[in-house]
């Protein structure tokens, strides 16, 4: 895992909006090229976490940003 530099409140938001939604490629990617229902399911799970994060992410960010 790369090491991220703690900075502002908004690099860091930024950082971690970055890092989700490549997991969200990533298990995107994984779910579309299963070949078993198992896997495929797994990933689809993973890929709604993710696009949770991503969500409550750009939740703080707008807070951050409007004060």
């Amino acid at each position: 895992m790369d090491s991220v530099a703690l900075g502002t409140p908004m690099q860091i938001l930024e950082a971690a909006l970055k890092k989700e939604n490549e997991a969200y490629t990533f298990y995107a990617s994984l779910r579309d090229h299963a070949k078993g229902a198992l896997i495929r399911d797994l990933a689809e799970e993973l890929c709604e976490e993710e696009r949770r994060h991503v969500q409550l992410i750009e939740r703080h960010i707008v807070k951050l940003k409007s004060g």
